[in-house]
């Protein structure tokens, strides 16, 4: 009844836009993968307080991360998640390897000065972030990145708030790997997240 008056009026409702080309390459790319291993370099800001995290990082689907922390809090610990709402926590390497806890995947000795929890370090967190959060999403030629070309897709949010008050996200895609190499995320002019992906191995 609502499409038959809008109709009668003469107002159409317009479709949502497709995604840009980079993004839907992306998607692609990520459908023919079981996963990936990656150096992860991850910078946040909140306020005064900021922190870099670098860790191996390893995700096999559907949901199944291991990440060995090389800087940051705890390093050396070895982090394992199997898609739940905990993870375990090995406290180092060799003989302190058996040592270990059961921590909440959003523990806040686990999480980033925005948040962020280990998950949402992995490809399909970003695809399904990006893909998911409403805002005004564009495309533009990216910087060259480690001799790389890239696409930057940025996506504007509509509420800010929501995405934990991030005002831009800029995610650079690699023209030859259709794999994000490096995600930025602004409140206003200021860089407040980096997070960059090397060494990045396929799982196919």
């Amino acid at each position: 009844m609502i499409l038959a008056i809008l109709l009668v009026l003469g107002t159409a409702v317009a479709p949502a836009p497709d995604p840009p080309p980079a993004w839907l390459a992306f998607g692609r790319t990520w459908a023919a993968l079981n996963g990936y291993g990656a150096r992860v370099a991850a910078f946040e800001r909140n306020g005064a307080q900021a922190q870099t995290l670098i860790v191996d990082y390893t995700f096999r689907k559907p949901t199944s991360v291991t990440a060995h922390i090389i800087q940051g809090p705890n390093p050396g610990a070895i982090v394992v998640w199997n898609g739940g709402p905990t993870m375990q926590a090995h406290l180092g390497g060799g003989l302190l390897y058996g040592l270990s806890r059961t921590l909440s995947l959003h523990d806040p000795s686990a999480e980033s000065p925005r948040g962020s929890s280990l998950d949402e370090l992995s490809y399909a967190y970003v695809l399904r972030h990006g893909s998911t959060t409403a805002g005004i999403v564009t495309q533009t030629l990216g910087e060259t990145i480690g001799g790389v070309a890239t696409d930057a897709v940025t996506l504007v949010p509509a509420d800010p708030a929501a995405d934990g008050g991030l005002t831009r996200e800029v995610v650079e895609i690699a023209t030859t790997t259709h794999l994000p190499m490096r995600i930025l995320g602004y409140t206003g002019t200021t860089l407040v997240r980096d997070i960059e992906y090397a060494k990045l191995a396929l799982l196919r």
